[in-house]
């Protein structure tokens, strides 16, 4: 109740404003400082957000609205510029739940199109790739489904509200899902279900890689002309999950592995027999560790997400693990100076040492364009 009266007087405020093309295209170092900051408090409780001392406090957004919890613990919270007609949605990365980290270790694919049974009241269809052969992560699809029950109103509320300009943004797990949100709404506003003039710009940060090549390929088009970017410390491990598996199958139509085995048949003996075990020993390595990815991350963790979300329905699995960098990539580059304040020796325990707001902020502010 109290966040929805919050809402209400930052739209009145609002509305007393004169509305234009706010936005600009093009990475800006300040935009991305001030989601860092905002991604800090996704992660916190609100009554503890006095205590956090990490990162300094938001300049230029309030705060108004935190969604329920929903799939694996996600979360996400809706800001709105002081000044101007421009509101910011974070997404919640990895917490510090089981069923948080289900959400990375459910790593199968499945195609960016279709259907999906989430639970016995919601059957979520989606469309985040025009390509056939587009594929992302079943995990952070999941958690992206379930938190756009509540950013779709949201958004629909800020636009009715005169603001027609969103941020998007998420930091690690939250990075990942925000891919996907992106997507999804682009492609409601394709299908009439958005307003074709709302704007999206997007600020992925540390995040990992949300698809196969194909997905890559169609976000990068619809995001082109500098409207969305992931933002990456050198020296941070996540951005370089999830594993991925290259096999002859996750080539282009056109390709010299196509129709190989009837080639090789067609030589003459001995050659045709030495070119065919040439080919098993390639392709075969790849090919069996793609389906036991499937077996192991899709098939046995799903057992584990019937549990966290009852009802849920496991899809049919895209039948491949081929996860590749998405988007435009801001490299903050790891140099002495940081290094010497945040150590890079493998021996050291913390595994978080160079992923959180922290130290991407340290990097940000001096980042140099």
């Amino acid at each position: 109740m109290k966040q929805n009266r919050k809402l209400m007087i930052v739209f009145l405020i609002l509305a007393q404003t004169t509305f234009g093309q706010i936005l600009k295209s093009g990475f800006d170092k300040s935009e991305y400082i001030e989601t860092l900051k905002i991604n800090q408090k996704v992660h916190i409780p609100l009554d503890k957000w006095d205590a956090d001392t990490n990162v300094a406090y938001p300049q230029d957004y309030n705060f108004v609205y935190r969604s329920p919890v929903v799939a694996f613990d996600n979360i996400w919270d809706l800001w709105v510029h002081k000044e101007k007609a421009v509101a910011l949605i974070s997404i919640q990365g990895s917490v510090q739940t089981e069923a948080s980290f289900l959400a990375n270790l459910y790593a199968a694919m499945i195609p960016a199109k279709g259907e999906i049974q989430l639970d016995k009241d919601f059957k979520f269809q989606y469309q985040l790739s025009e390509n056939p052969n587009a594929a992302v992560h079943v995990g952070w699809f999941v958690a992206m489904a379930y938190l756009s029950k509540t950013v779709v109103p949201q958004i629909d509320s800020c636009y009715k509200a005169g603001i027609k300009e969103f941020v998007l943004t998420g930091h690690s797990q939250g990075g990942g899902i925000t891919f996907l949100m992106n997507s999804h709404l682009e492609s409601l506003k394709k299908q009439g279900k958005l307003p074709v003039d709302i704007r999206f710009k997007t600020y992925c940060s540390a995040g990992p890689k949300p698809g196969n090549l194909y997905y890559a390929y169609d976000y990068e088009r619809m995001t082109a002309g500098g409207w969305a970017f992931n933002v990456v410390n050198s020296v941070d491990w996540v951005p370089d999950v999830p594993f991925t598996v290259q096999t002859v199958n996750d080539f282009t139509a056109v390709n010299p592995f196509y129709g190989a085995k009837k080639i090789i048949k067609k030589q003459k003996f001995p050659k045709n027999i030495a070119l065919k075990h040439v080919y098993k020993q390639m392709s075969k390595p790849s090919l069996k560790a793609q389906k036991n990815y499937e077996k192991y991350l899709g098939k046995m963790v799903s057992q584990a997400v019937k549990k966290q979300i009852p009802g849920y329905v496991a899809p049919e699995y895209y039948k491949s693990n081929y996860y590749v960098r998405t988007g435009n990539t801001i490299v903050l580059y790891a140099d002495d100076a940081y290094l010497k304040l945040f150590s890079n020796d493998p021996e050291n325990p913390n595994i978080w040492q160079h992923h959180l707001p922290r130290q991407y902020l340290f990097l940000a502010e001096k980042l140099s364009l």
